[in-house]
């Protein structure tokens, strides 16, 4: 857009040989521009000089062709110098500069035209063909940086407000529209709504498939959710996995509804990345302004909480923030503090839940079950805070105590006449901990005295997240003579070929699978194939959930090696196991 500059003799940048400059003379006075061309055609380079003697001819000529500079008087018969300055200013193209032309010696007038944006303030009676040209080259040149200047302030701009992967709003644009746009709705009673959208186990594919992988799935993703959001609404990536819509004036309560169904579906289709096809789902979670709160701090909390739940409650859904989730939460808030001083203050027990030879009927072995005294709530199951001990890492110590206390029952002989075979659950943090192998070592060394038998449980999903990390560590354990057992096993996985990977010694069939036993003809034979297949492998099964006599026979007569679940006993404590072992003989 701009011409080649050189350097005259005496120092004055100005237009090469070859380049035509295009000006746009201002003046109602003839004489007046006679002689500024006269002094312009001094210079000796090529000029195309276009005049005007009106403000209305000035600004028709100035919208319909560039002009490299613009010399305008400040008084004209039909408007004002500076009003004709700002009119130009607003619609000014490219790099065309302004210089101001009179004859009133006046700074105030000068610092007036410069705020308005005249790049030159020039006195006629001083106007001279080198002082002339100097003012037209330099008024250029110092244009040219100001249009640089604005240019680089406009993309830093872009940059602080722009996702750089998406190029949807980034976190701080998306705050600020929302601190912006909750005035309005009380100001001209408006409705809001604040979406909150997770991809579920984006880390999974993350860690997987790489992050190449997963930044062109979120770009997709972006593009897929830009394509259902309605005009007016925001859209932005707030980081990683997340992103957010600002719905406003929404109509009726269906609309948020029907916006949610629609960002679900173009969420939900499978991507297909690198000849990969990855299946995909989303968590959102809704909150509403004014209803749920009309404050922005509080709102995206509101609708944080929201998606919470809809995590929680089984992915791939929305979930809209209420009274209820919020005190939910504040209890699930209190739970994680009160979590973190329970162990040092004693406030955990094992108990243990006794599991029966299918064929004799006689005790097995046990499972070990941590329960929490809590001070004020009771005793409590691990589905009222072990999910929170995971969220929270508070998993690993607790687990490692739970191990530890478990192993020191067995050498001391705490568990009477039970077989010493006692199974013990391991968390998917524990198993990825580099101070696993080194604990289980030395428990099973203290055990080695005794003969005890220690059997680690891990569900079945923990071990598919990462077969090959899993078969390393899970390998290393097995060498040092400690059992593995796959628990909830056959919830999720079409594929079995992990059995064959994995050093495995017993499978737990989980309990779902004695739900319709033995009123289910279908039930009962799938429930058979699943143990003679794993007989035929050479585990030893394990069949949960057993809550009836009925139940237990069916077990028996399918070839399960051991049945457990509330027919023969609940967890109890250790001073109760005596008592729970009695029961189970006198069945």
């Amino acid at each position: 857009m701009f011409g080649a500059v050189l350097q005259g003799n005496d120092g004055i940048d100005a237009p090469s040989r070859d380049e035509t400059m295009r000006l746009l003379l201002v003046d109602d006075d003839e004489v007046d521009r006679m002689a500024i061309i006269r002094a312009l055609r001094q210079w000796h380079c090529p000029l195309a000089i276009v005049e005007a003697a009106t403000a209305d001819a000035a600004l028709n000529t100035f919208a319909t062709a560039p002009f490299d500079a613009v010399l305008l008087d400040y008084r004209l018969p039909d408007m004002d110098g500076l009003e004709v300055l700002r009119r130009m200013n607003s619609r000014r193209m490219g790099s065309t500069a302004i210089l101001m032309l009179t004859g009133m010696d006046d700074d105030d007038l000068a610092t007036q035209c410069i705020e308005a944006g005249a790049q030159d303030f020039l006195l006629k009676q001083e106007i001279s063909p080198r002082r002339l040209m100097r003012a037209v080259t330099h008024a250029r040149m110092r244009h040219r940086i100001e249009n640089a200047l604005i240019e680089s302030h406009e993309r830093l701009r872009e940059l602080a407000e722009q996702d750089p992967l998406t190029g949807l709003a980034n976190r701080y644009s998306f705050d600020q529209s929302l601190r912006a746009a909750i005035p309005r709705t009380r100001r001209y009673n408006l409705n809001l709504a604040l979406l909150l959208l997770d991809l579920d186990n984006f880390k999974l594919i993350n860690d997987s498939h790489g992050h190449d992988v997963g930044d062109q799935l979120l770009r997709i993703v972006a593009h897929r959710l830009m394509e259902v959001t309605r005009d007016g609404d925001i859209l932005c990536r707030l980081g990683g996995d997340e992103f957010a819509v600002l719905a406003f004036q929404i109509g009726h309560d269906d609309s948020v509804h029907q916006l949610s169904e629609r960002l679900l579906g173009a969420a939900s289709r499978p991507v297909e990345v690198g000849g990969a096809v990855l299946p995909m789902s989303a968590s959102i979670g809704i909150a509403l302004c004014p209803d749920n709160t009309s404050d922005a701090d509080e709102l995206f909390k509101c609708a944080d909480l929201a998606m919470y739940r809809a995590k929680r409650g089984g992915r791939n859904q929305a979930h809209y923030f209420s009274e209820d989730l919020h005190r939910q939460v504040m209890r699930r808030v209190q739970t994680e503090r009160d979590l973190r001083t329970a162990l040092s203050r004693g406030e955990f027990e094992v108990f243990y839940q006794p599991q029966v030879s299918a064929a004799n009927g006689g005790p097995f072995g046990a499972e070990a079950l941590i329960r929490w005294h809590h001070p004020e709530r009771g005793l409590l199951a691990p589905g009222e805070f072990l999910d929170i001990a995971e969220d929270t890492g508070l998993i690993e110590p607790i687990g490692a105590w739970v191990l530890e206390t478990a192993c020191a029952d067995i050498v001391s002989g705490r568990l009477g006449d039970l077989p010493r075979r006692v199974a013990v659950n391991l968390s998917a943090q524990q198993l990825r901990s580099p101070e696993l192998l080194g604990k289980v070592r030395t428990l099973r060394d203290g055990l080695s005295a005794c003969g005890g038998v220690l059997e680690l449980e891990i569900t079945e999903s923990v071990l598919i997240a990462d077969i090959v990390q899993s078969q390393a560590i899970l390998g290393a354990i097995a060498e040092l003579g400690v059992g593995i057992a796959i628990d909830d096993f056959g919830t999720g996985y079409s594929s079995l070929s992990y059995l064959k990977q994995l050093p495995i010694d017993t499978l737990k069939v989980d309990k779902s699978f004695l739900d319709q036993v033995p009123e289910g003809e279908k039930d009962k034979r799938l429930l058979r194939a699943m143990i003679q297949m794993a007989r035929n492998m050479g585990f030893r099964v394990v069949v949960e959930g057993v809550e009836t006599r009925q139940q237990a026979d069916v077990c028996r007569d399918y070839g399960a090696d051991a049945i457990q679940g509330y027919f023969f006993a609940r967890p109890v404590s250790l001073p109760d196991l005596p008592g729970a072992l009695r029961h189970i003989r006198e069945i």
